[in-house]
């Protein structure tokens, strides 16, 4: 049976040294760029490399997080940053930007790419796009139950590092835009204020904390996930203290190593060791997270999402036990002193299986001229390591005078120098070569070199239709519009207006929206409109196989007179690659593209040619910096690109029910039925949330719409735009017909309408840090 990865957070060097003192198998930390935790300690770059050069020597790993999304003005850091890690021998990256992990795999084809939980893959599709184009290892979204972990890791043939403890986002990670739009804080850069740990007041209630989770923990259920396959086992909080690591991974350390020691024996967890993890750091409350439930009341502090008191007791034991000193190599020492010869000094190291030897020469040994040494005082100082990573076993001196008979003379300072470059010897014999493997242990299969390039050999890098070869001077482009729409009434509305102009629009339609449509009702829409199917937000196989909707979609949009699909997740990505889908694959903003590079990756998707038609630009980049890397694009790829100009973001995308934790379950489960309610925050800002009770999650929507009408010249300006997105979200058809006239007919009686109700810029000119 292959052993599982147990990997600790650390947030600086102590705490790195304590997570492997308790038994962690590899740890994660971030460096002083491109990490996703941008208030931790984190490491500078000697520190990094230090690290590496500890973890190497000691066999275990080290993985870096490089996973913020990247600007395109900041991606020429990249190389830089990343060179010295590599050439050290950084484990892996664990990484979220498509063009970060493009130029990883093809600049640095020795540091394994590990997709970040902020990628959301949610299903064996995404996870088998991934592995293609690179990754050997994802990091699943953490609402996916453990059966469809179990199958990303079968069907997919890739490792799966998945979280067991610590704190849990109510979004699908990398798709929260919360904190971002109330603020400059993106979670996807590395700086969310955690806006879901605030208070909210549902359908007239008091104020609670509905989108707070509780913090997850699995000691209990160690035995399952190691039957599921998972390769690691991921502990959260690179945010927290060097005690909390090391207390943490000790625990999971003992309850891994009691479940290899006995798999059939009785499994169970002490009353003590569990008392040991809620007072480390632990929020009120705890649960297994979403291994063996999609969502539940019993996963959300309502109540307060305030922290546990902390124990100072288990904290010192901790400390004690873990922190204040490093790993030591036990080895064997054997000195030989001969009068005449040179002096001579061995060291043995003897783990894994395998016996490590190095040795030493110093100058010829004289004979004593007033007190001889012997081997008691050569013993004392050559077991003199305590600033070496070794600690001396068996010592063993042989001293010859039989030449003088009047005993050996050698100056400490050349025992010393011995001892020095004999210690610096060895060092560099065990850190040399790649590491065995996660505490010593066979490798799981898929490190093998099959998996872990070679992948990338597959990928087709040579898109002849999209990409251009040398740089393009840009053509000025003139844009259209295009609406989504996900209710009927705001579907019925765009098809009057349509109907009205003789320009073709171009509208998606919300999946849900699109099969519940009737045929008679069908035939009523359509004229002067190119028609597209908005896919959901989250693609699953859990209880619902979100796929089958898909590939019913895909399959009926051509006699229907659909055009193609607005793809938002790599599942649906992956899954119509699979299915050989020939209609237009247009990527939604989800699909994030901050750098020319993403593009790339994204285009190299299909076989002849690109299977990726058009692009949007993602919600969170200011306009100079969307001007920016559609530039980048342009220059690169003959591609379009989409920009919005009016729509309420999705700020969260969620497992997690509102109205199952505050009311009830609509009791609609996986039928093709919504529903809209809202939320007051502190300011009393009516925050509305949609449901999708065929996937089972839901919207939580910006209290304001984005609205950038009185940018629209800048905008057409620019050039650099083709389409230019009305995203109808919650709008009656009133509303919807107020959006229309307002920015495809600039009728400014419309428009002053929107000017005078509460709407925000978004992104527009602020961006995020």
């Amino acid at each position: 049976m292959n052993r599982v990865e147990l990997l600790a957070p650390a947030g600086g060097y102590e705490t790195m040294v304590g997570a492997f003192n308790a038994g962690a198998d590899a740890v994660y930390l971030g460096g002083s760029k491109f990490g996703a935790r941008a208030y931790a300690d984190n490491f500078d770059t000697q520190q990094v490399l230090d690290a590496i050069s500890y973890a190497h020597l000691h066999h275990k790993k080290i993985y870096m997080t490089v996973n913020t999304l990247v600007k395109e003005r900041e991606f020429n850091q990249l190389y830089d940053f990343m060179l010295p890690y590599a050439q050290k021998g950084l484990d892996g990256v664990i990484v979220q930007d498509f063009g970060v992990m493009r130029f990883i795999r093809d600049e640095f084809p020795g540091v394994e790419v590990h997709a970040s939980t902020q990628q959301t893959v949610t299903g064996v599709n995404g996870a088998k796009l991934l592995k293609e184009l690179g990754c050997c290892r994802v990091v699943p979204a953490r609402e996916l139950s453990l059966q469809e972990m179990q199958d990303i890791r079968e069907k997919a043939d890739i490792e799966v590092e998945a979280f067991i403890h610590g704190a849990m986002c109510y979004c699908y990670s990398g798709m929260c835009l919360f904190s971002s739009m109330v603020g400059e804080r993106s979670g996807n850069r590395g700086r969310c204020a955690q806006p879901c740990r605030l208070p909210y007041s549902y359908n007239g209630q008091d104020a609670s904390y509905p989108l707070s989770l509780k913090d997850m923990c699995t000691v209990n259920i160690i035995p399952e996930l190691i039957r599921a396959g998972l390769s690691s086992f991921k502990i959260e909080g690179r945010m927290k203290k060097p005690e909390y690591s090391a207390g943490v991974t000790a625990i999971y350390r003992k309850y891994i190593d009691k479940f290899y020691a006995d798999p059939e024996g009785e499994f169970k967890v002490s009353k003590e060791d569990v008392k040991t993890l809620e007072g480390l750091y632990q929020r009120t409350g705890i649960c297994d997270g979403y291994y063996h439930r999609h969502n539940g009341r019993e996963m959300v502090t309502i109540s307060s999402p305030a922290y546990n008191a902390t124990s100072e007791e288990i904290l010192t034991k901790v400390r004690d036990r873990f922190l204040g000193s490093t790993m030591k190599i036990k080895c064997d020492l054997f000195c030989k002193l001969i009068e005449g010869q040179e002096a001579l000094l061995k060291m043995t190291v003897r783990r894994d299986g395998q016996t490590f030897e190095e040795e030493v020469t110093g100058n010829i040994v004289t004979k004593a001229m007033k007190r001889p040494m012997d081997e008691d005082s050569v013993k004392k100082q050559i077991e003199k390591l305590g600033n070496t990573p070794f600690e001396a076993g068996n010592v063993t001196v042989i001293i010859d005078d039989s030449v003088s008979g009047c005993g050996i003379f050698m100056p400490v300072s050349e025992l010393n120098e011995l001892r020095r470059a004999l210690c610096e010897k060895m060092e560099e014999r065990l850190s040399s070569g790649s590491v065995a493997g996660a505490d010593g242990h066979e490798e799981s299969d898929s490190k093998s070199d099959k998996d872990k390039g070679n992948a990338a050999e597959s990928v087709n890098r040579d898109i002849t239709v999209n990409k251009i070869s040398g740089e393009r001077e840009i053509k000025k482009v003139s844009p259209d519009f295009h609406v989504l729409v996900n209710t009927k009434k705001q579907l019925e509305r765009v098809s009057s207006f349509a109907k009205d102009h003789e320009q073709t629009l171009r509208v998606y339609v919300d999946s849900t929206l699109f099969l519940s449509i009737t045929d008679s009702e069908r035939s009523a829409f359509g004229s002067n409109m190119d028609m597209f199917v908005a896919l959901p937000y989250v693609t699953r196989t859990e209880r619902f196989d979100g796929t089958r909707d898909i590939e019913a979609i895909a399959r009926s949009i051509a006699e229907r007179g659909y055009k193609g699909l607005l793809v938002r997740n790599l599942e649906q990505l992956g899954f119509l690659k699979e299915l050989g889908f020939e209609g237009d694959v247009i990527l939604d903003y989800s699909m994030y593209v901050w750098n020319k590079d993403a593009a790339g990756f994204l285009l190299e998707i299909g076989d002849d040619i690109s299977f990726v038609k058009e692009i949007s630009v993602p919600l969170e980049l200011n306009i100079h910096e969307a001007k920016d890397v559609v530039k980048a694009i342009k220059k690169n790829y003959d591609i379009k690109v989409s920009y919005e100009v009016y729509g309420r973001v999705p700020m969260m995308i969620s497992a997690g029910c509102v109205k199952k934790t505050m009311d009830k379950c609509s009791g609609r489960l996986h039928e093709l039925h919504t529903e809209k309610y809202s939320m007051l925050d502190r300011m009393s800002n009516e925050i509305f949330v949609t449901t999708n009770c065929r996937n089972c999650y839901n919207v939580i929507w910006n209290a304001h719409p984005t609205m950038l009408y009185k940018k629209l010249g800048e905008i057409r300006d620019a050039g650099l735009f083709d389409h230019l997105r009305l995203d109808l979200s919650t709008e009656d058809g009133e509303g919807t017909g107020t959006v229309l006239s307002a920015f495809i007919d600039d009728d400014r009686q419309y428009a002053q309408v929107l000017c005078d109700g509460k709407y925000t810029l978004g992104h527009y000119k602020r961006g995020v840090e």
